[in-house]
């Protein structure tokens, strides 16, 4: 029978670490950030493994389920969504409870009954649970107090915990090591006021080198394993040089389709629009490599994992789109209260209106048995190696037709470079290029930047700066879009009475379109100045 520890709630700050150097000072120093003492170092080997279903419904609706097991025994631990601020830290729900089974759980029946209850709706008893991702670390612990002048150590009251965790990742519990990481995490003791973490929070991220972690040990470890291609060397991220370009694709396709999956339960739940927009962008990556490496696979062979990517990314451009128009208008309340007036209010009401009615569609469709069974079948496939590709290999005589990324990839980032060059001419006029023009830049922009980003870690420290250059163009075009498809849906929504402040939102927007027009020239010169194009030649010669 197990035994409950519950904790409600969590709240942490996470960092995380480049050099490891810096977990060592932690762990070393008396009193590495001023006001406070550490305690000794204990130290803690501990194995998690995470466990979702094949559609991964846990982490679309927010949750995780973890199995720790360490010298003291095994917990079993059921995490709620929980947002980082932007220095690190989290607070979510959090129930533990002890675990003595042997095996691990394969359904929700299998959970403990607090467990169990919490994701009823979620989950039904024939749902199968499996892991999808184990981390071994190796934990130094020390407890952090008060520093009180004329008190003793022991008359302190501790504030929080200090781990400083070294993390091998595998993507199964016989799989080998995929990759290392290190974290920092503070933990608030219970009963200790939330306000002491963010004083914590800051003296660390003075003292050492720590950047907040806005996302969680899963989260991180996920995104990893997804650019990890199977049988790859230990911290190999993305593509290899001479993978088939159908096989680079899947590993493609394996990240941006994760990246989604992990912003789902935002999408969902969370007001901040930035999941929908993380999500979206991540579906335009997938099918970007799907249009890109598309003649390297059999048609029948993805034909419906693109039908399913077609439809979830029009339902998330629909939110996203509105979401972008109601910023635009509220920014502009902020910033305009007396040109303010019921015309505009009436405006926004009505955005909102259909955002909730698109989002509800979204959602709909998320929750449905043909997405679910989407997910599974594409996650399947993406880890499939051969599955549906076209073979290449040429006979005696024949034509050798290049199907590898080292001999393919060149090639296709000029040819994208030279239609982004083209528009070379659209500048040279002395007339202002039209809206509709750059939306094709912007589009022509976009697919140069998804090539160079999907080969990024080929193409050597130069393809940084590129890829810098290349979003200060896509910022400008982007910003546009966003003033052009406000006006669009003003123009296209229901009459309103009055038309005075309506008009001068229009002439906000058209004021913002030239200012950009202008500035878009400048970074489009920049892209496509010799000095660029040398860094862009060099980059390519590294494949």
């Amino acid at each position: 029978m197990s035994v409950a520890v519950k904790q409600p709630t969590e709240i942490e700050a996470k960092f995380a670490v480049v050099d490891p150097s810096v977990l060592e000072t932690l762990a070393r120093e008396r009193s590495p950030v001023a006001g406070y003492r550490f305690g000794p170092v204990a130290r803690k080997v501990v194995r998690d493994v995470y466990l979702d279903t094949a559609d991964y419904r846990l982490l679309r609706h927010g949750y995780q389920v973890r199995v720790r097991t360490g010298i003291d025994g095994s917990v079993m631990t059921l995490k709620g969504s929980g947002a980082a601020n932007e220095v690190g830290i989290y607070q979510r729900v959090e129930i533990e409870e002890s675990f003595g089974g042997e095996q691990l759980p394969e359904s929700i029946a299998d959970l403990p009954p607090s467990l169990a209850g919490a994701l009823g709706g979620v989950l039904d008893a024939r749902t199968k649970l499996a892991p999808i991702c184990v981390i071994e670390q190796t934990r130094r612990v020390r407890d952090i107090a008060a520093e009180a002048p004329g008190r003793t150590r022991g008359r302190a009251p501790t504030l929080a915990i200090l781990s400083l965790d070294e993390m091998r990742i595998r993507q199964s519990r016989e799989g080998a090591v995929i990759a290392r990481a290190y974290e920092v995490e503070v933990e608030l003791k219970p009963g200790v006021d939330a306000a002491e973490l963010h004083v914590l929070a800051d003296r660390f991220l003075g003292a050492f080198e720590l950047t907040p972690s806005t996302e969680s040990k899963l989260a991180r470890s996920l995104a990893i394993i997804s650019r990890h291609p199977l049988a790859s060397p230990e911290n190999w991220q993305g593509v290899q040089p001479s993978m088939h370009m159908a096989e680079a694709c899947r590993v493609i396709w394996q990240e941006q389709f994760m990246q989604m999956l992990l912003n789902e339960a935002g999408v969902r739940h969370a007001s901040d629009p930035e999941h929908v927009h993380d999500a979206r962008v991540a579906i335009r990556r997938a099918r970007a490599a799907a249009r890109i490496h598309e003649e390297y696979f059999k048609p029948k062979a993805t034909r419906r994992y693109l039908k399913r990517l077609r439809r979830t990314a029009r339902l998330l451009g629909a939110v996203r789109d509105l979401d972008v128009a109601i910023g635009k208008l509220q920014e502009y309340r902020q910033k305009n209260r007396r040109k303010w007036t019921g015309d505009l209010q009436t405006k926004l009401d009505e955005w909102l209106a259909k955002r909730a009615s698109a989002h509800g569609e979204l959602v709909a469709w998320l929750d449905s048995k043909k997405y679910a069974a989407f997910v599974a079948d594409f996650v399947r496939f993406c880890r499939t190696p051969g599955a549906g590709i076209v073979h290449f290999e040429s006979k005696p005589g024949d034509e050798v037709i290049p199907f590898q990324v080292r001999h393919v990839t060149p090639t296709m980032l000029l040819s994208n470079f030279e239609r982004v060059r083209s528009f070379e001419t659209c500048f040279e006029q002395a007339d202002a290029v039209p809206v509709e023009t750059l939306h094709r830049l912007r589009i022509a922009c976009k697919y140069l930047r998804y090539n160079l980003e999907f080969v990024a870690n080929l193409l050597g420290p130069q393809a940084g700066e590129i890829i810098e250059s290349l979003r200060n163009l896509q910022d400008d075009l982007g910003d546009l879009n966003d003033a052009a498809v406000s006006k669009q849906l003003l123009a296209g929504g229901e009459s309103v009475d009055g038309e005075a402040a309506t008009t001068s939102y229009e002439r906000t927007q058209d004021r913002i379109i030239e200012k950009l027009r202008r500035q878009m020239r400048r970074d489009f010169a920049r892209f496509v100045s010799p000095a660029n194009r040398a860094r862009l030649f060099s980059a390519i010669a590294n494949l």
